[in-house]
């Protein structure tokens, strides 16, 4: 009666209540991702405009005429004109084309020298018109301040390069837009705007700036890196859900977006207050009402109806054999006390009567029943060892076996009744007595696996306790075998240890086949040099001697031509400079498929060429220390280590995010090691390693091959966050090949 009474109350308010506040949340929910991702998205168009905008801000000053003139006056007072007239510029400096800085708004920075910086040399080689920008940083000329800059080739009157215009644009304009948008977003995350390292360029104050944001390692970070535009529900880094809307550049006009990204977060608790308020409200109601039916339910139960109620149920467990004592308590002296009273006396006498008969036999039925289970488990145990394919054997915890089946039997030569029943089963694998894997689990002594197998063991990763392995038994067949053995322990229903099993597994043919491709990888890889080897000395000798033929006639015929034809030598100077650009492709090309200066120069000269290269290309801060190596190695293992520090910065360029590499190569005595190691976002190894085969992980699995093919050993450590080192060991012969 109670439950109906409560079910009939709170029934309705349950179901309103849910309906209502999923309702409500649903609701919610949409209009906080529609209003994250409008205010996301309406900011990163915001900051589009305002970079395009400053693009065509330098086309257009680069075209003043004072910058096709020689005074040097007038421009430093065009450009601090210029500055006066735009308040977001932050600085403007003008370059000759020796790199120093012959007018700046700074005037204590004129005199300086910026010609080996990689923007000046880039900005160089620019067309005009053609922008070279540089992403958000502190710049020197802006007084340290956030800055963007662009920077454009200027040319004289005559058409020839003149040197470089660059402005430093404030950052300020960025920054408040961000702010902004942080004040119209409750909760207390901020809003940021991230580049395409995702770290921070716009956030909550300048002392982030350029730090990697504290949830760089989570999926809707890194689905912003991709360019990836969209909203995510998650638990921040506190454990708090969050809906997050992130919104990638799409960029307008010359600026492409920089892979810069906008991310809101506001917390869910702020999102769906209204409906938690709803539901809270909802669930007071629901506890009051269950409470005032609560008492009137047990107001009514306690006067009236329990003790028919009690009186009858302990009658129906008595009739369907259920004999326990029943105790129905009723305070009052009435009849229906008696009644009660009596009754609790007789299921008392009931129970005293039966239950010694009842233990009795329940003890002998139990007992029977586990009987049969054991011998019905040792006959199914038996039957499945014996027809199983697997060369199986078991011992108890006395290191006597107990099985020996059909598949061992004819592996071995030793019949299961001459040595079941005994200790003898190492006679199958070994010259002499030693311990079986099984005998070692049975002792216990996991500390002892080691010594008597090395490194040709591992904890099984299916089976709980149990140890796998791989030997060579020489015994096994005219040349010995190869055999793959797993050992369980066996314990009984109260967890005791009774015994242990060993299953074992010719794999010789698999190590044969495996030794085979070894050396036909190596002689793939081998052949691939030679032919990348010839394959480069043509293209130097043959094609890189025409495209410097042809560069040289272009440059006698520049000369001739009569200055009245100035259009005409200008033509001839662009084929003159896309002639250079050829022949810097095609030089870079050939070192790529084969370095020369392994052959003429030594290994360490090639590596600090290939370091020199990647400086030349890449913003990432590259040191390298190389040991000068005495004694030549021989061509395989030079063109190796060359390959392995060629894939590794690859793949810094391409995967790691990183900002600083460091690589080593040191030679004491024989040995030789490598190491390649940079401070990027890392990853997890062994995912990466057995994934299957795609081109992230192809340059991993080629350097392992490479450097195990020489007798090397590759070492990964990597975790996410934390940088990856990359290692490899070698031990050089004495002799010595070419």
């Amino acid at each position: 009666m109670f439950l109906w009474f409560l079910l009939l109350s709170l029934v309705p308010i349950a179901i309103g209540g849910t309906v209502s506040f999923y309702i409500t949340k649903q609701e919610l929910e949409k209009t906080t991702k529609a209003n994250l991702s409008d205010l996301a998205r309406d900011c990163g168009r915001k900051i589009s405009y305002y970079v395009s905008s400053r693009f065509q801000d330098i086309k257009l000053l680069s075209q003043a005429e004072v910058f096709r003139g020689d005074d040097t006056d007038a421009k430093q007072r065009y450009i601090e004109k210029a500055v006066g007239a735009y308040p977001f510029y932050a600085a403007i400096s003008v370059i000759d084309l020796k790199g120093t800085i012959i007018a700046c708004t700074r005037s204590d920075l004129v005199g300086q020298s910026r010609a080996t910086a990689a923007w000046f040399q880039k900005t160089m080689q620019a067309g005009e018109g053609e922008v070279i920008a540089l992403d958000a940083y502190r710049a020197e000329t802006a007084g340290e301040k956030i800055v963007i800059g662009f920077n454009t080739p200027i040319v004289d009157r005559d058409g020839r390069a003149a040197g470089v215009l660059t402005t430093r644009v404030n950052a300020d304009h960025i920054l408040d837009r961000v702010r902004t948008l942080d004040e119209r977003i409750p909760g207390d995350y901020p809003a940021y705007l991230l580049n395409g390292q995702g770290e921070i360029i716009a956030g909550p104050d300048e002392g982030v700036f350029l730090t990697m944001h504290p949830l760089h390692g989570f999926s809707v970070v890194r689905d912003l890196l991709a360019g990836k535009t969209g909203i995510t529900i998650y638990k921040s880094g506190t454990g708090e859900a969050v809906i997050s809307a992130r919104y990638a550049l799409e960029g307008e006009g010359d600026f492409d977006g920089w892979r810069w990204g906008i991310l809101l977060t506001e917390p869910v608790s702020e999102a769906f207050k209204g409906a938690y308020i709803l539901r809270n409200t909802l669930i007071v109601v629901a506890v009051v009402i269950a409470i005032l039916v609560a008492l009137f339910a047990v107001f009514i139960s306690m006067r009236f109806s329990r003790p028919i109620t009690e009186l009858s149920e302990a009658a129906q467990r008595i009739s369907k054999g259920d004999l326990k004592p029943v105790s129905i308590a009723y305070g009052s002296k009435d009849e229906m006390g008696e009644l009660v009273s009596a009754f609790n006396r007789m299921t008392e006498d009931l129970h005293e009567t039966t239950v010694s008969r009842d233990s009795l036999v329940k003890e002998i039925a139990e007992r029977k029943r586990a009987e049969d289970s054991l011998r019905r488990s040792e006959e199914k145990m038996s039957n499945l060892l014996h027809a199983s394919p697997i060369p199986t054997f078991v011992i108890d915890n006395g290191h006597r076996v107990t099985y020996w089946n059909a598949a061992l039997e004819e592996y071995s030569g030793i019949k299961s009744e001459d040595i079941v029943g005994t200790d003898g089963h190492w006679r199958g694998f070994y010259p002499e007595k030693r311990p079986c894997m099984a005998d070692l689990l049975v002792d216990e002594r996991i500390d002892l696996i080691a010594q008597w197998y090395t490194d040709k063991y591992r904890p099984s990763d299916l089976i709980e306790g149990a140890y796998e392995a791989t030997d060579y038994l020489p015994r096994g067949g005219r040349n010995g075998r190869w055999l793959y053995f797993i050992a369980a322990p066996l314990r009984d229903s109260a967890g005791k240890l009774i015994g242990a099993v060993e299953t074992l597994q010719d794999i010789t043919e698999r190590k044969q086949a495996e030794e085979q491709i070894r050396m036909l990888t190596g002689q793939v890889i081998e052949i691939e040099e030679r032919e990348r080897e010839s394959l480069s000395r043509e293209i130097h000798d043959n094609i890189g001697q025409l495209l410097l033929a042809l560069r040289m006639g272009l440059s006698r015929a520049t000369k001739k031509i009569p200055t009245d034809l100035s259009e005409m030598k200008d033509r001839l100077a662009e084929l003159t400079y896309l002639a250079n650009r050829v022949i810097q492709e095609i030089r870079g090309f050939s070192h790529a498929l084969h370095p020369p200066q392994i052959e003429d120069l030594g290994l360490v000269s090639a590596l600090e060429g290939l370091c020199q290269d990647f400086r030349s290309y890449s913003e990432i801060t590259i040191k390298c220390n190389f040991d000068d190596i005495e004694k030549p190695l021989s061509s395989m293992m030079n063109i190796t280590i060359y390959r392995l520090f060629q894939e590794g910065l690859n793949n810094i360029l391409k995967h790691s995010h990183a900002s600083e590499a460091n690589l080593t190569l040191t030679c004491k005595d024989s040995a030789i090691q490598a190491t390649i190691k940079d401070n990027g976002i890392g990853f997890v190894v062994d995912d990466v390693l057995s994934a299957s085969p795609n081109t992230k992980t192809l340059g991993l699995i080629s350097m392992r091959e490479r450097v195990s093919l020489i007798g090397g050993e590759l070492r990964i450590s990597s975790h996410p966050g934390s940088g990856t080192t990359i290692s490899a060991s070698f031990r050089r012969s004495d002799s010595y090949e070419g």
